[in-house]
């Protein structure tokens, strides 16, 4: 995943964040001091919040930035 990518967020973050709808647009990568290395940060349903890179895996790719 890219910064620029439309992604669909999985149901438990939607969930948490109380997102009615889940469609987000991948803004930057932000760096972490662990071994994690970086989490996202997104604008999703008229707010950015910053998510771990674990949505690589569980998100899905609606559109890829080119």
């Amino acid at each position: 995943m890219n910064v620029g990518d439309l992604v669909k967020l999985p149901p438990g973050c939607c969930n948490h964040w109380s997102l009615p709808i889940g469609i987000a647009v991948l803004v930057e990568k932000t760096p972490r001091e662990d071994k994690l290395e970086y989490d996202w940060l997104v604008f999703v349903d008229g707010r950015y919040i910053g998510l771990g890179r674990q949505i690589e895996q569980t998100a899905e790719l609606v559109s890829e930035s080119r």
